[in-house]
């Protein structure tokens, strides 16, 4: 994105929007007021505050997934899936696994509930061997953004000025390239692709 020109504003955080009419939109920053002809609000489980005034109404809930690192001998590797258990094991090399699972919905900043890594532990603890539980390291919990029917929400607000790109679940590594890429033709061109029109942000 720098190459072609763009700017990255990290650690700075999004408060509003304001469509101007056919001056473009202003963006309210923690580090100052932006503007642009079009804005695209692509915030994951953060995105309702910011679109909800712009006409859109399907909410997008965090699910919330849990991960930790543990010593292990004999780990997995490559990465497996104990489906029945519903937790993942990615071998991270030097003796270490990577454990994760969870779907808890919740809202999207709160701390990592000790519950949730216990409850991991007890699903995959009788199937895998040789791990050290207790000396875990790298607890995380992250925010996938979900919405209720299960569609992301891609392509334009109740404002022609103002987009989202979001919701896609477990999925936003794997298909938020896709769905940028078609948005980003719906915005240039005018013409929304057909592929978008049952994630339409407005349905």
């Amino acid at each position: 994105m720098r190459e072609r020109g763009g700017e990255i504003l990290e650690r700075t955080e999004v408060s509003g929007i304001r469509d101007l009419g056919s001056a473009g939109v202003a963006v309210t920053t923690s580090g100052g007021q932006l503007r642009a002809d079009v804005a695209v609000v692509a915030t994951g489980a953060w995105l309702d505050p910011l679109v909800r005034p712009f006409g859109v109404r399907v909410p997008v809930q965090a699910g919330r997934g849990y991960s930790f690192s543990v010593p292990a001998e004999g780990a997995p590797t490559r990465p497996t899936y104990l489906a029945a258990q519903k937790v993942v094991c990615t071998p991270l090399g030097e003796g270490r696994v990577r454990v994760a699972g969870m779907m808890e919905l919740a809202p999207a900043d709160r701390p990592v509930d000790p519950r949730r890594i216990q409850a991991i532990i007890a699903a995959a603890r009788p199937l895998l061997r040789g791990i050290d539980w207790e000396a875990r390291t790298d607890t995380w919990v992250g925010a996938r953004p979900c919405t209720p029917d299960g569609l992301p929400l891609v392509g334009p607000t109740g404002s022609p000025r103002v987009y989202v790109n979001g919701g896609h679940g477990m999925w936003g590594v794997a298909l938020g390239p896709l769905s940028g890429r078609l948005l980003a033709e719906a915005i240039a061109t005018g013409t929304s692709p057909a592929e978008l029109a049952p994630l339409h942000p407005l349905r």
